[in-house]
């Protein structure tokens, strides 16, 4: 039975406060996410055993979020200030809770690559997640990850594609049969809505219960539908990439995830 120890619209309040204090930051890539970043934090040990990689790098206010909710950081305030622990992007050597410094994207699928195989080496049961953005699937380096991952029969990677449909400069082109394509690398393909918690739980329990009888030695990816800005009517399915709301925004934003 799974738990939510963390309220995905909590952590869009938190968001929605750190970008419209700073008039900085990625609204719309980090509500995206906000559903899978609770789900993950609330039913795996992300802290202490299992790993997750933000590839999108710049929806790390969303992980900032969650652990200010578990009570792993103390405040929020300097978010995207000059040598504060929350920076724009995610930056291990600054924040301790961080497994990857990401921001240039593309990288990420490949760094998590090298954490599966050293927990496969360690003989380790911990796993691994990689959050991925549809605008990086553009990014040869992450196909040439996708062909990679089983050939080291790395079944404690799980890749989760955000595919809420837009990158920085509009809607998200040729990405055509998506799951054909990451099959055809020998993965276990699954796709959900992204932003239901009940399909996230589903498409987990069943990589965490099925692995050993019927998938062993396959990575798994989730193709995860999302909606760009999720919770909030006005920035749903829009591009609002690193939008800045106004003052009147803001506060019908936050009326509208309360």
């Amino acid at each position: 039975m799974f738990k939510m120890k963390i309220n995905p619209d909590i952590l869009r309040k938190h968001i929605l406060k750190m970008v419209f204090d700073k008039q900085s930051g990625h609204i719309g890539g980090s509500f995206s996410i906000c559903e899978i970043i609770a789900y993950l934090y609330s039913n795996y040990d992300l802290i202490n055993k299992d790993k997750l990689l933000l590839s999108k790098g710049h929806a790390v206010p969303a992980i900032y979020a969650a652990l200010y909710e578990m009570g792993l950081i103390s405040s929020l305030d300097r978010f995207r200030e000059i040598n504060s622990p929350l920076q724009g992007h995610p930056d291990k050597n600054k924040l301790k809770y961080i497994h990857a410094t990401t921001g240039s994207l593309g990288q990420g699928l490949s760094i998590a690559i090298g954490h599966a195989l050293a927990f496969k080496m360690q003989k380790s049961d911990a796993k691994v997640f990689c959050i991925v953005g549809d605008g990086e699937m553009q990014e040869g380096q992450i196909w040439e990850a996708f062909m990679l991952a089983p050939k080291y029969k790395l079944d404690n990677l799980i890749c989760i594609i955000d595919y809420n449909k837009f990158q920085s400069e509009g809607p998200t082109k040729n990405l055509e049969n998506l799951t054909e394509k990451i099959k055809a690398f020998n993965w276990i393909v699954c796709e959900i809505d992204g932003n239901d918690i009940d399909q996230i739980n589903k498409a987990l329990e069943n990589f965490d219960n099925d692995i050993k009888d019927n998938w062993y030695g396959r990575p798994y990816c989730i193709i995860a539908h999302t909606k760009k800005g999720a919770g909030v009517s006005f920035l749903e399915d829009t591009n609002c990439h690193s939008v800045v709301l106004s003052e009147k925004q803001y506060k019908l934003a936050l009326k509208e995830i309360s």
